[in-house]
Order: C-alpha cells, then structure tokens, then sequence
C-alpha cells in the first residue's frame, strides 16, 4: 500500500515537471512571434525588440536601441552613413532646431550638416536667424536643398581632408591646403544661406558646384597642374570665361590685356564674375521663353525689343567694367548683378500683366459676339477675332 502511494506521489511529481517544461517553451515561442498589422507593419515583442509602424517608419526599443522617428525623409539612406562626415565635431544644441529635426526626421549625416552649416554664420542673433530660416522654410527645402546637398558637399570635403593628411610630401601638402581653404571660401556657406529665402535654388547650386572639386584632391597629388586657378574650372565654367572673352575683346581690348586681368583676380571673384554672369543669362533665357507665349505681335515684338536692350546695356557695362581698376571692376559687375535681374523680372512681369489683358479682351470680345448672335443672328460688327481685333470688342 506503501509502495503504491510512492509511486502516485512520483507521478504526479513527474506530471507537474513536464508541465513546467511545457509552459517554459511556450513563453519563449511567444517571445519570437511576429505580428504584422497595417501597412508594412512589423511588431516584435522581446529583447531587442524591433517596431515598425505606418509607413516606412521604423522605431527600435528596448536593449541597443535606435529610434529613427519621422515621415522616411531618407536623409542618411540617400547619402549614406555618417563615415564620411565623421572628422565633423558639435552638436545641435538649440533645443527649437533640434525639436524641428526631430519633426523632420533628421538624424545623423544631416544633424551634422545643420551644425556645420550653423557654425558657419555669424551675428549677434545668429541661432534666432537660424531657426526662423530653417522655420520659415517647408520641409521639402530644408531636406531636398539644403540638408542633402550639404551632406553630399561635406562627405567630399572629408575625403579631400583624408587625402592631405595622407600626403607626405610636405611642401606638396602646404600646397593642397591652400586650396583647401581656397575651396572653403568659394563655397561661402554663410552668404547663401543668407539669400536663400529670396533665392532659393541658390545654396544647393553652390554646394553642389564644388562637391566635385573637393573630389579632385586625390587627382592633385599625382597631377599637380590641377591646383591652378583656371584647371579646376569644369566645362560649363571655362565656357563662360570664353563667352565673357568674347564680349570683352574687341579690336582695341586685346586677349593679353583680358587674360591679364584674370591672373590678376582672386579665385573668389572670378568666381562670383562666372555665377554672376551665368545668372543673367539664365533668366534672359527664361524671359525670352516667357515672350515667346505672348500672342499679341505688338507686345511680343515691344517686349523683344526691351530684352534686346537689356542685354546690349549689360554687354557694355561687362566691356566697360574690364576697363576699370580691379576693385572698380568687381565692384561693378557685383552691384550690376541685381540692377540687371531686376530689369529682366520687370519684363517678365509684364509678360503675365500683357497675357492677363489679352485674356480679358478675349472674354469681352466673347461676350460681344454672343450679344450680338442673340439679338440679330450674327455677330456685331466690329466685334472682330483676336488676330483682326487685338482681342478686343469693337462694338458700334
């Protein structure tokens, strides 16, 4: 009876010792279980554990956590990790831009631009002027012109940074540091941002007009020439020159004396002589697209007309400027840069005056014509098209 009991007593024991097996494995299976719920949605419960909501946005809790919190700007994913931007020191210390970053999802690489960038102002309200810009901006430009393309500026930059310190030559590396600095200065991070809320395709331009030539350090140490003033122009640049040549040299300026000129300038200023240039033609161009639509030929050709003269005042302010003194000359070409934009946008301006009249007088010349259908069966006389009329209703 004894020998009964026992053996109950092991098996009840043995019973309850699976039992506790059996909800050990359970507990752990639960602690792999993936739920997904909603849109690309993964939920993970566990140490580290991983949680994705909505769409394309990821936060890690939990042991090693990583919170990427925002709406997938991709600022880091685009332009890669933080490797190339690692010889970057400071952090984002206002907490107004660190919260707008937060909302932007702005993390790493990026967080590390904006710093750079900051450092880079200068003034008496310098982190209340750089959060009102940074405020006043939408996302969309603080992200796409400005965050990634100074990303994209920096991350060449430390790889021109990696090939100085590399070289031994140390005559060689004086050399390549100067045009580092040079380099820096052309960029001019803190003027751009200065404009951009006038301009604002301005700072990405300039960031990424000298991406490239940070890129070309590594080409520097085994083709030295690269470091000359004129051989780290690209193509566009060089053909600028040419053009600026072309409207300078004439039968009493000599090439020499043109020539002479440029070896005489700072790198800076032909620089800004080429941006400037450049800017002047490219809204020239847009404002003789804008011409093209106007359908009333007495506008068109008074508008042609107005372009032409621009363009020849600015020619000869450019031949007047080469006959002036380096500091007159810059200083003119500088000053004229906005008196000629604005002349050109004053054209412009009138394109879309000019072709909100036209639509004016071809709905009173409808409206004309529709009278005159009602009360007699045909159009007034007079009434006219837009090409017989000028769109305009004649009436009797």
């Amino acid at each position: 009876m004894v020998k009964i009991k026992c053996f109950s007593l092991l098996l009840v024991l043995i019973f309850l010792l699976l039992l506790v097996i059996s909800c050990g494995s359970g507990s752990k299976a639960v602690t792999n279980t993936g739920k997904t719920t909603g849109t690309n949605t993964e939920i993970t419960t566990g140490t580290n554990t991983e949680i994705t909501t909505g769409t394309n946005t990821e936060i890690t809790t939990g042991t090693n956590t990583v919170t990427n919190t925002g709406t997938n700007t991709g600022t880091d994913v685009e332009v890669g990790d933080e490797e190339g931007l690692a010889y970057l020191e400071g952090k984002v210390t206002d907490p107004r831009v660190q919260a707008l970053l937060d909302k932007l999802g702005v993390s790493g690489a990026g967080r590390k631009a904006i710093v750079y960038i900051r450092d880079n102002l200068t003034g008496d309200d310098v982190d209340d002027f750089f959060y009102n810009r940074l405020n006043k901006l939408r996302a969309d430009i603080v992200i796409e012109k400005i965050i990634k393309p100074t990303v994209i500026l920096l991350r060449a930059r430390g790889e021109a940074l990696r090939v100085i310190e590399g070289t031994t030559d140390e005559d060689l590396k004086s050399k390549l540091r100067l045009v580092f600095h040079r380099y820096d200065s052309l960029v001019n991070i803190r003027e751009k941002f200065n404009i951009l809320l006038l301009e604002r395709d301005i700072f990405e331009k300039t960031v990424t007009r000298y991406a490239p030539k940070f890129r070309k350090f590594k080409e520097m140490v085994t083709n030295p020439r690269l470091m000359d003033m004129y051989a780290w122009l690209d193509a566009d640049e060089r053909a600028t020159i040419d053009e600026i040549e072309k409207v300078v040299v004439n039968f009493t300026y000599t090439k020499e004396k043109f020539d002479d000129i440029l070896d005489n300038l700072s790198s800076g200023y032909i620089v800004k002589i080429i941006e400037i240039y450049e800017d002047i033609k490219i809204k020239q161009e847009e404002v003789s697209k804008a011409i093209a639509t106007v359908s009333d030929d007495f506008l068109r050709q008074d508008l042609q007309a107005r372009l032409k003269r621009v363009k020849d005042e600015y020619n000869a302010d450019i031949r007047d400027a080469f006959d002036k003194p380096l500091v007159e000359l810059v200083h003119q070409i500088l000053n004229n840069r906005d008196v000629y934009l604005g002349r050109l946008n004053g054209i412009k301006a009138t394109v879309a005056v000019g072709k909100s009249e036209e639509e004016a007088d071809k709905a009173a010349a409808a409206a004309v014509k529709a009278e005159g259908s009602t009360e007699a069966g045909e159009p007034r006389e007079g009434s006219g098209t837009d090409e017989e009329s000028g769109a305009t209703g004649g009436g009797s």
